[in-house]
């Protein structure tokens, strides 16, 4: 398995969508998991992650490692830098 990106999102969040198209343009492995339909879900992982907006976006790694990035804005940025990390 690979490093993978997974998003937690609403289907008519702007932020969300905004993070997916930037995924998809990057050819990035992510997974997409739609929180609208169940509020408890949506308010234990936004507690347990302490981070209280969508999109939630996680990194995933092989050995079952997980690491929040953050946002939209935090996923670009981490995009950016790891994109600056494999070119540089």
């Amino acid at each position: 398995m690979v490093e993978y990106i997974h998003v937690y999102c609403k289907v008519d969040c702007s932020y969300c969508a905004q993070a997916i198209s930037l995924l998809e343009e990057q050819k990035k492995d992510f997974v997409i998991t739609i929180i609208d339909h169940c509020k408890p879900f949506e308010e234990g992982i936004k507690r347990s992650l302490n981070f209280n907006t969508v999109p939630i976006v996680l990194k995933c790694s092989p050995t079952g490692k997980i690491e929040m990035v953050g946002g939209y804005t935090e996923l670009k940025e981490y995009l950016e830098s790891d994109k600056r990390r494999l070119n540089g």
